[in-house]
This record gives structure tokens, sequence and C-alpha cells, in this order.
């Protein structure tokens, strides 16, 4: 007897399996045995990984010490039989107090995916509309469109490198009021292209979406590679109840493996809405005290912004001298880079040849523009990709 399975599924789950939207990482593949491949495939010792936007420089060395005293102490082997504070009451205070904003504000979960996830579930009905600028995160595109949600997308301009223009802001409120979008979701700065938008363009964006009901989610996982890493738009939460704020302990702070990510917003109703949704347990009780250590570290944060900053600086005044590359520049560890003469399918088997591993970039707003994402790594790395980038700018060279 032949069980047509997908058909005991809900109406959501079997739209969603028709939904193809793609990203920088493909979960059905893993990444281990890609690089096994790519090491046998072409005799490498050593293999570069410029494609996760991590922060290569770890993270603080206070966790390193908390760590240590909890092996030491042997705490850690006799509190894993326990489960989890299951309000995250400690590390909310510390939120609350980073940001001046109540602790009650504030929801915790794992990771940003785990929080873009129970925002569409929350929000969005078969055939709601969001609006999101193109490119951007493409788990806003993901998630909503599982949850039967139609995308309005405003395209950024790769004459203007991707940044927000006066006619970008033009063409957002012509959307925004054609179509009425129930959310807006965007990250600042953006992911991929490492731009920013003003604080003041974005108020406006804010009050308008108030104005008639809408939210506004602001993804700020990069926000600590630029300036105060405890200035957000989330200062304005309190005024603005329509306004819902992202934040990560993944990028700048070093701690992707434990996956936290967070959620600031002063709408009690939108609060007890995530929660209703979320797990019990989303996180450990390990990584709410590590991510509760690592909120110590400022001056950590401080030298990770100057590190990428000088490392930054320095890749990208050697990148101008390339005739046949061209790189969006941008204010945080990732970037968009391409090859004028080569589609980013070839540029990406040349690279992969000499053992370096970036992020395709198949989303929405760039999948002809044949760019690459690239993280920013140690001043040897980026040393490494910058003349393997010379190598492929002589090819091309004769090639023309």
């Amino acid at each position: 007897m032949i069980v047509k399975t997908i058909k005991s599924f809900n109406q959501i789950t079997r739209n969603a399996l028709s939904e193809k939207v793609e990203g920088y990482v493909n979960k059905s593949k893993s990444l281990e045995a890609e690089i096994l491949r790519i090491k046998k495939k072409n005799n490498l010792k050593k293999i570069y990984r410029f494609d996760l936007g991590e922060n290569i420089d770890g993270f603080s060395p206070k966790v390193n010490t908390f760590l240590e005293n909890l092996h030491k102490n042997e705490v850690l082997f006799s509190k894993l039989h326990q489960y989890p504070d299951i309000t995250h009451l400690s590390l909310r205070e510390r939120l609350g107090a980073t940001f001046n904003v109540p602790r009650q504000n504030i929801v915790i979960s794992a990771g940003l995916d785990s929080i873009i996830d129970l925002i569409t579930r929350v929000f969005f009905e078969y055939k709601d509309t969001f609006l999101m600028p193109v490119p951007d995160f493409f788990l806003f595109e993901s998630y909503s469109e599982r949850m039967g949600a139609t995308p309005v997308f405003l395209q950024l301009e790769e004459d203007k490198n991707f940044a927000w223009s006066e006619n970008t802001y033009y063409q957002f409120n012509e959307l925004f009021m054609k179509y009425r979008p129930k959310i807006v979701m965007l990250s600042n700065p953006n992911n991929p292209t490492g731009q920013i938008i003003p604080e003041e363009k974005l108020i406006e964006m804010i009050e308008l979406a108030s104005s008639y009901s809408s939210f506004i989610v602001v993804d700020e996982a990069y926000h600590e590679f630029i300036g105060d890493p405890t200035d957000s738009i989330a200062k304005y939460s309190n005024k603005y109840p329509n306004l819902i704020v992202l934040r990560s302990f993944s990028k700048a702070l070093g701690l992707a493996g434990i996956r936290l990510g967070y959620l600031i917003c002063s709408n009690h109703e939108v609060i007890e809405a995530l929660l209703l949704h979320r797990h019990h347990y989303p996180i450990t009780q390990l990584s709410l005290n590590i991510a509760r250590i690592a909120l110590k570290d400022k001056n950590y944060l401080y030298k990770t912004q100057q590190n990428t900053i000088e490392r930054r600086k320095l890749l990208f005044n050697n990148l101008k001298t390339l005739k046949s590359f061209k790189y969006i520049p941008s204010v945080t560890n990732i970037f968009m880079l391409k090859n004028k003469f080569l589609p980013a399918t070839e540029l990406d088997k040349r690279f992969k040849r000499r053992g370096i591993i970036a992020s395709h970039i198949n989303i929405s707003g760039v999948e002809q523009n044949d760019y690459l994402r690239i993280t920013i790594r140690t001043e040897e790395d980026n040393l490494y990709l910058f003349n393997v980038c010379k190598e492929i700018d002589k090819e091309c060279q004769l090639l023309s």
C-alpha cells in the first residue's frame, strides 16, 4: 500500500515544501564533507573559510576563564542533569541594563533564525504581505513565505553600492502605501552588503509604519562591529510599540556556537505571543551563563571593532588595485565581491581550487549579479585571498 504522506500535512507545510528560497548555506550538505572533498580534489593542505560571517577573533578571554573554572571546580558536571532557567531572568536583566530597557521587553531564543521563525508564526496568515529590501537576509523571505506570506521587494541599486539613496526612501514610501505590509523586515547593517541605514531615516520609516499599524523588524546582528556596542535603535522601542529589534551573540561577540539571539520590543502583546510559540527550554544553562559573561567585556568588543576596521581597510586597499574585481564597501566583517568577467560559479571554482571557500549569494535582489559574500579574516588569511584574486585578475586580463 502506497501512502501519500504529503496529503497528511497541513496546508502551510505543503506550501512551504514548494518554496525554494536560497541563501548562503545549504543545510542539506555537510560542510565538513565538502571541505574534505575540496582538499582531496585539489591536493590542498589548508582550507580558508571566508564563508560564514564569524568573528575570526573568537570570543572574550573572560569566557575562557569562566569555562576553565567550571572544569577545574567540576561545577559543569554537577549541573548538567538540571533543567536550565526557563525565564532567562539573569541574562534578560543584564541585557536590559545594557540597552536601558525593561527586562520584560526581551525574548531570548536559539539564535536569530529561531526568533525570525517565531515572528513569522505569530504574525502571518496566508497571503499577508511583508516588505523587505533586496538584497537582505534571506531568512526574512524564507520563513515568511513558509507561512504563506507574500513578499514585496524594495530593490537596492548596485550602482549606489546597494546603499539606501533618496530614491530608495521614495520607493519605500511608494511601496508601503500601495501594499500596506503587515511587517517590514530589514537588517541594519545590511547582510550581505554591509551598508547601514542612518538612524534618522530609520525613524521616519518606523513612524510611517506606526501610522498604519504595521510593524518594523530591525535585525542588528552585525551592529556591534560599528560604534558603541550598546547603541541600538531599541532605545526608541518604548516610544514605538511597532518596533521589534533583533540582536545576536553570534557575530562580534564570537559565540556562534552557543546559538543565542534575542529580541527587544515594548509591545507586551507581541512578547506574550512570541513566548506562546517559543519552546520551553530553547537555550542551555551553559549558553545563558556564557552569554552573561561575554556582555561584561566591552573592551574585547572594542578591540574586535578596531581589528576588523584595520583588516578591512588593508584588504579593500589591496582589492582596489585589481582591474577585474569589484567589491561593495562595508562597515562590518562581511562584504560582497565579484569578478567583472567571471560568473560567480566560475569564480567560486577558481577560489576552491586554491583552498578558498566563499558564500554563494543565491538570494532575491542579486541572483544575476554574480557576487560572492566574503568574511574578513586575519591579516595573513586576507593577504592570501588578495594574492589569489591577483592571480585570477591576471588570468582575466589574458582573456580580455
